[in-house]
């Protein structure tokens, strides 16, 4: 009961003050740097974006969620440059308020296009909206049941194309381990853009080793893959020499900042491509 009126007053204040409860609910990542991220806990990707966007480029959000990396892009780019992807239905209404000048849309970003069914977990009876997933099959440590929901699928290509897209600079995805369907979808965009892209990719959402995601997709696009350490607050590129239970030990799964979920993929060439030596550079300077 506590839990429903928590959300019949943060609906409220949503609905009646948008720009009010989006300036308290994003308040700390507002006031976030390099000197006060590693006692929060919130994603050291999110003070990447600023070395990954220019003014005038695209960023594309695949799984916007409560919508933590649009707010940071929309200080970055123009809000009209940016887009959000988030088929949970009450987050993607959500995120339409709280961000009335971004492109929100309820569509799931798949290798295809057409409907399915996506499906959103419960834990003790609460249902946690950052676990949503098109891997309908895939059951959760401690998940007590699950509710499906029909969903659009599509593909960044298509949209890309749709919408004229043509300086995608970014792309996140989180999707709960369908990301090799949204990187399966998203070829074309990524072959003539050379977008950088933030994945995040857990090992147990997959049979197979992800190490030979992160390899096939270096190789087939011309990309070197990062991961950024939050203990050393620099990006080492030492994924494929590493075995992928050091980089994600159950141990640490929602509990240490030492657990590598996040795979940032640059490219080698293109106008999208960084230096990375640079920006390590530029990050020990902050600190």
């Amino acid at each position: 009961m506590i839990q429903f009126l928590k959300q019949i007053k943060q609906s409220l204040e949503i609905q009646l003050s948008p720009k009010s409860y989006k300036s308290k609910f994003f308040r700390t990542i507002e006031s976030l740097n390099w000197k006060n991220i590693q006692s929060k806990n919130i994603e050291n990707e999110l003070l990447l974006l600023q070395y990954f966007l220019k003014k005038d480029d695209q960023f594309i959000d695949v799984g916007a969620n409560l919508g933590q990396y649009l707010f940071v892009a929309e200080g970055l780019l123009p809000a009209n440059n940016i887009y959000g992807f988030e088929p949970h239905p009450k987050l993607a209404e959500r995120l339409r308020q709280l961000f009335p000048g971004i492109h929100i849309s309820q569509d799931a970003l798949s290798n295809s296009s057409g409907k399915t069914q996506f499906k959103i977990p419960f834990f003790d009876n609460r249902e946690i909206h950052t676990r949503g997933t098109l891997k309908t099959e895939h059951r959760e440590t401690g998940e007590t049941r699950s509710k499906l929901i029909d969903v659009n699928i599509s593909t960044l290509n298509d949209y890309a194309s749709q919408q004229q897209l043509n300086n995608i600079a970014l792309i996140k995805i989180d999707v709960e381990g369908a990301e090799f369907d949204v990187v399966a979808g998203a070829t074309a965009v990524i072959k003539t853009q050379h977008p950088v892209m933030i994945i995040e990719i857990e090992q147990r959402h997959h049979s197979s080793n992800i190490l030979d995601f992160i390899r096939s997709t270096e190789q087939d696009f011309g990309y070197t893959c990062y991961y950024f350490s939050a203990r050393e607050q620099q990006f080492k590129n030492d994924i494929l020499s590493r075995d992928i239970s050091d980089l994600q030990s159950s141990d640490h799964h929602g509990k240490s900042r030492d657990f590598i979920n996040n795979f940032i993929f640059v490219p080698n060439t293109g106008k999208h491509a960084i230096d990375i030596a640079s920006i390590n550079t530029k990050i020990a300077q902050a600190n």
